[in-house]
């Protein structure tokens, strides 16, 4: 089994965690396991657009070269 420690996690966010898997009736460490083993499995979407787009942008920045750079050609439709 492989390990990862996590760094700086807020004590809010632990306590959270902490009262959450009580709830559950698990340990913290089974209900952490379990949430990163439910995040491993989901697909990661294909499109993330626009979010992607946004996160490479700075307020302030000019959307027009990220648009041209990420452009692909459209395949033509036959009517």
């Amino acid at each position: 089994m492989a390990s990862i420690t996590v760094r700086n996690l807020s004590a809010e966010s632990k306590e959270r965690l902490r009262q959450r898997a009580r709830l559950s009736g698990c340990s913290l460490e089974s209900f952490v396991r379990a949430l990163l083993d439910q995040a491993a499995q989901t697909p990661i979407s294909q499109s993330r657009f626009p979010h992607d787009l946004i996160a490479l942008v700075e307020p302030g920045q000019d959307i027009e070269p990220f648009l041209v750079e990420l452009d692909q050609p459209q395949k033509t439709i036959e009517l």
